[in-house]
C-alpha cells in the first residue's frame, strides 16, 4: 500500500501541531519556574532584611556593653561601674569625644547619653551627638554610677544610645 500524498501531508500537519504543543508546554514549564523562583527570592530577600536588623540592633546592645566597660569612664576597682568624675571629665573634653567619634559613626550611633535616674536628678552627660534626619531608635541599660571622693557615694544611671533605624 503506498501512501498518497495526501495522508502524507495529514501526518505532517499532526506532527506540526504535536511539536508546537510541546513548545507551549516548555514555555508554560519556564514560565511557572520564573515566578516560582521570583516568589523565592522576595522571600529570601525578607528573610535577609530581618536578619540585617537583628544584627543591628544586636551590635548597638553590644555597644552598650563597650561604652560601660571602657577604661576611660569605669570605676577603678569594679568591673561594671561608671566612675562619675572621669564622666564628667569625658563629657567636658571635645579631644576625648572626637577621638572616639569615629568609633560611634562606624557604628550608625547618632548620640551616646548618660542621665542619673535615681535618686532623681536633672544631671545628663552626652558622650556623642550627632545630628540627622532620619529615623532613629533608643536602646539603653541601667549602670551604677560612682563618685569616688571620700566615700565612695553609687547612684543609679541609665546610658542610651540612639542609633540610625535600617
Amino acid at each position: 500500500m503506498k501512501e498518497t500524498i495526501e495522508t502524507k501531508l495529514k501526518k505532517g500537519k499532526k506532527g506540526q501541531m504535536k511539536i508546537q504543543e510541546m513548545a507551549f508546554v516548555l514555555v508554560a514549564v519556564v514560565f511557572l519556574g520564573a515566578l516560582l523562583l521570583l516568589f523565592f527570592a522576595r522571600f529570601q530577600a525578607g528573610q535577609v532584611e530581618k536578619t540585617a536588623t537583628e544584627l543591628r540592633s544586636l551590635r548597638t546592645v553590644t555597644m552598650l556593653r563597650v561604652i560601660s566597660s571602657m577604661p576611660e569612664l569605669v570605676c577603678k576597682d569594679e568591673a561594671v561601674c561608671i566612675d562619675q568624675d572621669k564622666l564628667t571629665a569625658f563629657n567636658s573634653s571635645t579631644s576625648l569625644q572626637s577621638k572616639y567619634s569615629s568609633l560611634w559613626r562606624a557604628s550608625n550611633i547618632v548620640s551616646i547619653k548618660v542621665e542619673e535616674v535615681y535618686p532623681a536628678s536633672n544631671k545628663n552627660y552626652t558622650i556623642y551627638k550627632k545630628t540627622t534626619q532620619e529615623n532613629t531608635v533608643t536602646y539603653s541599660t541601667f549602670v551604677p554610677l560612682c563618685t569616688e571622693a571620700r566615700d565612695k557615694i553609687c547612684k543609679i544611671a541609665k546610658i542610651k544610645v540612639t542609633t540610625i533605624m535600617p
